[in-house]
């Protein structure tokens, strides 16, 4: 692909682009129709809306938001186990959001390493590395 200027884009750099463009969208979509699932159904959801939405009007902390809309806190992939509920929904719309440069990056390691490029390729992975640990909660603060 050739840009206005005639200088040519490289296919990686198309790639990544293209990926995170259209998982930013997608990701966006679930994050409005989340709230609209748990709003719906307020029965559905992981914490119940009326005590969450006051809790932090009233500026009380995570943990006590928690504890008045739900329970304990079920840890930052909640959403596997609660998919179809509001909240749940939400959260993976969130998740798919902040990890798209992992999405991104792979597929424009492949490309890299088509294109000859294996210092970018190693970059690439080392990068996708951090955002995986980063994203999957591997190293968390205090423990």
């Amino acid at each position: 692909m050739t840009n206005q200027e005639g200088f040519s884009v490289p296919a990686s750099q198309i790639a990544y682009g293209e990926i995170v463009y259209w998982v930013t969208v997608v990701s966006c979509i679930i994050c409005t129709v989340g709230p609209l699932i748990a709003m719906m159904n307020v029965d559905n959801n992981v914490l119940n809306p009326h005590y969450l939405f006051a809790a932090i009007f009233e500026g009380k902390t995570a943990s006590e938001i928690w504890s008045i809309g739900g329970g304990k806190f079920p840890g930052g992939h909640f959403y596997f186990n609660n998919f179809t509920k509001g909240d749940g929904f939400t959260q993976f719309g969130l998740a798919l959001g902040c990890s798209v440069g992992f999405y991104g990056l792979i597929a424009a390691v492949f490309l890299y390493l088509k294109e000859k490029k294996t210092l970018f390729a190693v970059l690439g992975l080392w990068v996708a590395f951090l955002i995986f640990v980063a994203a999957t909660g591997i190293v968390t603060k205090g423990h």
